[in-house]
């Protein structure tokens, strides 16, 4: 496997050498030269990208997903440095495959290498319960779109741009108490408690589009 290593930790990155060299064809890249990753030639293009996530290339550019747009098969795994939650999930937003603590033991590199070899995303143990958290919200909120009607979906819009019960059953040619049993309906499927409740659950899982009508 072509693995393209950018590690500024001398003895993490000798340690990342001979862990790997058994099974990877390992090219060492200067972080310096990264932010010129997209003009490489094709036939240099590496499988793995393991990357060091304390490169200032990768905390303030979008460069990952310049990475992920040019070079799809390339699997990018990082090592960061204490990272948090929110920017961890950010990584993985952006399109990382793996993320590991420089702490990382030889053995956790090496589960990590044989899940994304096998096409799969890794996250250390210690945050697999957090992140499953968010995985499984992200997954509600998806369910929560395709549970409303295309009438409840109409009702939901007229009712984010601050349309009235009367106004929004005239719009549509329905009568009040049939708005008004959308909305109950709506308050009950989505899990929220009122109308201010729809409209927060409209923006934050993306069912609001302006110009529907």
């Amino acid at each position: 496997m072509k693995t393209l290593l950018v590690e500024n930790i001398p003895l993490l990155r000798e340690a990342l050498l001979l862990q790997l060299e058994s099974s990877c064809q390992i090219t060492v890249l200067p972080s310096a030269e990264l932010e010129h990753f997209d003009s490489f030639p094709s036939g240099e293009i590496p499988e793995f990208l393991w990357l060091d996530g304390t490169v200032k290339a990768i905390q303030e550019t979008n460069l990952i997903q310049l990475i992920r747009r040019k070079f799809p098969d390339t699997r990018i795994l990082i090592f960061g440095a204490d990272e948090s939650v929110p920017e961890i999930k950010k990584l993985f937003k952006q399109g990382i495959h793996a993320y590991l603590p420089k702490s990382s033991t030889a053995a956790e590199i090496q589960k990590a290498l044989e899940e994304v070899m096998a096409g799969h995303l890794y996250i250390p143990a210690a945050l697999t319960k957090t992140f499953s958290s968010w995985l499984l919200e992200a997954s509600r909120k998806k369910k929560r779109e395709h549970e409303l009607t295309q009438r409840e979906t109409e009702i939901l819009f007229l009712i984010v741009e601050e349309h009235t019960t009367n106004e929004i059953a005239q719009k549509l040619f329905i009568s009040h108490c049939t708005v008004e049993t959308h909305r109950i309906n709506m308050i009950h499927k989505l899990g929220v408690k009122n109308t201010a409740g729809l409209v927060r659950v409209a923006f934050e899982a993306g069912l609001y589009s302006r110009g529907f009508f």
